[in-house]
């Protein structure tokens, strides 16, 4: 490299002289090793030069962008080795950071352009989950652990997890794949046609759906202008989905008697508290097992969860019924300055579904086919039994209006907290009911016009 040696900046790289034939090499005096290499056409390298394994080697780390504020720096949470090979656009400030990584590999033994050369050549699918699962992590998604939990499931390895004592061992499901050392090249269309048929018959259409749904989102991660690990076709994309029908199951009148005894039976506290909760708010389960003290204002009646927390990602505070309140006042005077008000094992600290012990429970409680949302669905379905209206349990639920005219409906939680507590109070009446007795509905008063 010829010795044209200065300290890199923009304006210095703009006014550049372009070479008459052949190519032009200039080095950067903060960062040894990095140059910018200058054609007759006026494109602009930065580039690394170093002696690797006793020869000596060039990577070319990206183009240099006039038109990129010297102030733009790496995407937040990035690893700089990740631009490598994708041609990306840099300024001054990023090739240096750029450099920098290139230059640790290099000092370690590994010459990160044949890595990277190597992995997008031949990518497993365990590979690219593995960069999807990191990716999901920075940006804060809090569906990681379901979609992990739905990897391993159904389309990659079965981590050899600790057989709890009496318990079932963990295994495949029935039409599930293993493709975690499958090349991203060697999955076609039709494989995947085969996987979401044989899902859908022997596990059920959503879980099929929902399955497709992740590996069309992995392929189009990897085939981002940003990430370019594969540049074939999508073998999801075009695959169609089955018609999935819209459940409608909640607790029943005839149902709720032998459901809060068992409830009330229930040996494991926090298991049970969980339930009640998830009834009471009609909140999602991952917004229960997520609830923090400092969400709570138990003087006010009321729950806040931040937008970041929600399906809809919009803030809600949900009014606090008494039943609720109770519940809670009881467990915080059990807190001991625990941030969870459930605490667990999970790596955030809080606890985790409960999917082995709910199954034991509902069985128990004469509602094998009871599931954990349908406590949501339970709520908003004795709210509208009891009169509340379409928007009171919208606004209670946390739901998007399903009318645009609705969006602009605020409700003051007093309306809210009145109607759920209707709801619940009907529910606890039903529970409380003899077999055969037939429960009144409450409906709301109104008052006489005069």
């Amino acid at each position: 490299m010829a010795e044209n040696q200065f300290s890199f900046t923009g304006v210095k790289l703009r006014t550049l002289p372009l070479p008459r034939n052949g190519r032009l090499y200039f080095s950067d005096a903060d960062v040894r090793g990095m140059g910018l290499r200058v054609t007759t056409t006026g494109a602009k390298s930065f580039v690394i030069y170093k002696k690797f394994n006793g020869k000596p080697v060039r990577v070319t780390l990206g183009e240099f962008d006039p038109e990129l504020p010297e102030t733009r720096d790496l995407p937040a949470g990035a690893e700089p080795i990740d631009l490598l090979g994708n041609h990306p656009s840099l300024n001054v400030r990023m090739a240096r950071k750029l450099a920098v990584a290139v230059m640790a590999q290099l000092h370690t033994g590994v010459n990160p352009a044949k890595v990277v050369h190597s992995r997008r050549k031949g990518m497993t699918l365990g590979e690219l989950f593995l960069r999807y699962k990191t990716h999901l992590i920075a940006e804060g998604k809090k569906t990681t652990a379901g979609i992990v939990w739905m990897w391993e499931r159904y389309l990659g390895d079965l981590p050899g997890a600790e057989r709890k004592p009496h318990g079932a061992e963990r295994t495949k499901a029935p039409g599930a794949v293993n493709w975690q050392r499958q090349k991203l090249s060697e999955i076609t269309h039709q494989q995947v046609s085969k996987l979401r048929l044989d899902l859908g018959a022997k596990v059920g259409r959503t879980t099929a759906n929902r399955v497709i749904e992740l590996l069309s989102a992995m392929f189009n991660f990897a085939k981002q202008p940003a990430q370019r690990f594969f540049i074939g076709e999508n073998p999801a994309e075009g695959i169609g989905k089955f018609d999935a029908v819209e459940r409608e199951r909640y607790l029943r009148s005839d149902e709720a008697p032998k459901f809060f005894e068992a409830l009330n039976e229930e040996q494991d506290q926090d298991f049970a508290d969980y339930v009640r909760l998830s009834i009471y708010t009609g909140a999602r389960r991952g917004n229960v097992l997520r609830m923090q003290w400092s969400e709570i204002s138990l003087s006010g009646a009321v729950w806040t969860l931040s937008g970041e927390q929600l399906k809809n990602g919009e803030p809600l505070t949900i009014p606090l019924v008494q039943q609720a309140v109770d519940v809670l006042q009881k467990r915080a005077a059990k807190a001991k300055g625990k941030a969870w008000v459930f605490p667990g094992d999970t790596a955030e600290g809080h606890m985790g579904p409960q999917r082995k012990k709910w199954l034991e429970f509902v069985k128990r409680a004469g509602a094998p086919d009871l599931r954990v949302h349908d406590l949501r669905r339970s709520l908003g379905s004795w709210m509208a039994n009891s009169g509340a209206s379409t928007v009171v349990t919208m606004r209670a639920l946390g739901h998007k209006t399903v009318d645009a005219a609705l969006i602009y409906q605020r409700l003051a939680a007093d309306p809210v907290r009145e109607a759920a507590q209707r709801a619940v109070t009907a529910l606890m009446d039903a529970a409380k009911s003899k077999p055969g007795q037939v429960v009144k509905m409450p409906t709301r008063k109104h008052k006489a016009r005069g």
